[in-house]
């Protein structure tokens, strides 16, 4: 059952009995906006109320309608269906997907007994939750057959799956992480499924969807701790008193104390997004599941060895000016770490700050240095035109010779590493710029298309001493030009770049969510970066600023800002 059908299934079993009491609910009259509820693992929306079908609804109304009930996400879509044929009502599937159209809208076109819907698109949330960001100028073009049933209209051919608005989205459905391991099984990958807000259930939606294994696009660059069959031994995943009760499937027996405590972090750093949960206890066959080094009821506070976003207190950003590298204090004050022989520019650190890389003044050379740099640079590679570099979590330094290809520097030699499943009209040679995340998984890359600088995220792949970078995803369809970026934290993407003819701005994404924010930037910024719970940066050629609130204070006289990693 997929991640979808299996969330929207868990609205029917919820409510049933909900409903069952309520028989003086009206079912008729105008969709209303209702109050706002707050369901466990969501912030507040808005639940929409909708109407049924009336007596003499022309074809678009009748579709229209249709649509109006499917974005309410009423259980089991009990109104939706009625302004199906029965042959359609027992037929559609909405579970397949979710086509999501642009905030213009759809336009109506009724052609005989035949609607059709057309408009932007805006992406897809596929049967697993995951999201894909549609290209732009993408279109969405849906048809809805009708006929009459006792003289109404009524669909007998709609679309599979469900075709809603961006608002529709922002208001019904939340994005929550999947929690899987890198491939050593040291640190924490986020996977996210955007799935409907439902009023219960969620708990049981999200370990059901963290045990069907990871999500297409992540599954070859992680693992998980979960034995092959592991699987809910319940229906459900009570919450009692702020507790998950997690039962599992005999094959969870199987696991050794390492895969234990695999999954046991897997299963808390999941259920902990719900705020309701404040701890989780693990059984099979009614009994405790032993886990060497917790107890019976592990707190949401527990495996944090392996946060993906843990970083020591003493992470903090660093700059260059006319005297070499600077280093910021926690109060925002720049003071001179090393002087680079040769001078540098577009630094990258390494996520232990023992290591430094950085480019030549004509970004042909790339050089590392020790840190603190006592000594001289060694130079690790020549190439055209470099863009800024990147330490991945095992100290594999990446870099991007625009023109030429993506670069790893691993153990002092230089490796072309592949790009696979870019688009048809994208080459290797049209990247120009790459930031890895923290945990080594995936690669944010800036890609030349046209007249556009897109950012994409893809997946890094490694078997043995094979590595290829694959399967590049779209993050936005608003940008047109992109300058730098950076990761935030393990899902979230910062781009200094903008959009038409709009300033540019700095932009934070959710990868794999439909999250934007956006705020303006600086005169004359040059390049931006971030780090988990730090202030974003942004560099002009000879200030350095950090974001304060909606806006930016000046920090002090620096250049190319830069965290670890």
């Amino acid at each position: 059952m997929s991640r979808l059908r299996r969330t929207l299934v868990a609205v029917l079993a919820a409510s049933s009995a909900l409903l069952a009491g309520c028989a003086g609910i009206p079912t008729s009259g105008p969709i209303e906006q209702g109050a706002v509820v707050a369901p466990p693992g969501s912030d507040s929306f808005v639940r929409v109320i909708a109407r049924e079908p009336v007596p003499g609804m022309s074809p678009e109304e009748v579709v229209r309608g249709f649509q109006e009930a499917t974005a309410s996400q009423e259980p089991g879509f009990t109104v939706a269906k009625k302004y199906l044929t029965p042959l359609a009502a027992a037929t559609w599937k909405p579970e397949r997907g979710v086509k999501v159209y642009d905030n213009s809208g759809l336009a109506y076109e009724q052609r005989g007994d035949v609607v059709a819907a057309s408009g932007g698109l805006s992406g897809d949330i596929d049967a697993e939750g995951q999201w894909t960001v549609a290209a732009p100028g993408t279109r969405v073009d849906v048809r809805y057959g009708l006929a009459r049933v006792d003289g109404e209209w009524r669909i007998s051919a709609p679309p599979q799956g469900l075709v809603l608005g961006r608002a529709d989205i922002d208001r019904s459905y939340r994005s929550f992480d999947l929690y899987y391991f890198t491939k050593d099984f040291l640190v924490l990958v986020p996977a996210p499924v955007t799935v409907p807000v439902t009023e219960a259930g969620l708990a049981t939606t999200l370990v059901q969807s963290l045990l069907d294994g990871p999500t297409p696009w992540i599954a070859p660059s992680v693992s998980t701790g979960f034995p092959v069959g592991t699987r809910l031994a319940s229906t459900s995943v009570p919450v009692v008193d702020g507790v998950a009760e997690v039962a599992l499937s005999p094959e969870a027996a199987l696991a050794d104390d390492a895969g234990r405590q695999a999954l046991s972090a897997q299963l808390v750093w999941t259920l902990r997004q719900l705020p309701e949960v404040t701890a989780v206890r693990i059984s099979v066959g009614g009994q405790p599941f032993t886990v060497p080094g917790v107890g019976s009821v592990q707190s949401v506070d527990s495996w944090s060895s392996s946060d993906p976003d843990d970083v020591p207190e003493t992470f903090t950003a660093y700059a260059i000016d006319e005297r070499g590298l600077l280093r910021m204090s926690p109060d925002f004050k720049l003071s001179v770490q090393s002087e680079l022989r040769p001078a540098g520019i577009l630094p990258a650190v390494g996520l232990d700050a023992t290591r430094l890389a950085a480019l030549s003044g004509n970004r042909a050379q790339l050089w590392e240095y020790p840190l603190p740099a006592e000594s001289d640079g060694t130079r690790r590679y020549a190439g055209v035109a470099l863009a800024r570099p990147s330490f991945d979590r095992t100290g594999g330094l990446w870099v991007v010779d625009r023109g030429r290809g993506l670069r790893l520097i691993e153990a002092g030699k230089v490796r072309e590493i592949p790009v696979v499943g870019l688009p048809e009209d994208v080459a290797v040679e049209d990247i120009s710029a790459a930031s890895v995340a923290r945990d080594g998984t995936r690669i944010a890359l800036l890609v030349q298309r046209g007249s556009r600088v897109e950012p994409m995220v893809a997946r890094i792949e490694r078997a043995g001493d094979v590595v290829r970078v694959a399967a590049p995803r779209r993050v936005d369809s608003l940008l047109t030009d992109s300058l730098d970026l950076a990761w935030a934290d393990s899902g979230t993407l910062v781009v200094l770049g903008s959009s038409g003819t709009s300033s540019l701005e700095v932009w934070r994404f959710g990868v794999g969510t439909t999250s934007v924010r956006r705020v303006g930037a600086p005169d004359g910024a040059l390049t931006v970066a971030a780090g988990p719970n730090r202030s974003v940066l942004v560099g002009t050629a000879d200030s350095l600023y950090r974001a304060s609130g909606q806006g930016w204070t000046l920090v002090g006289p620096a250049a190319y800002p830069v965290y670890p990693g």
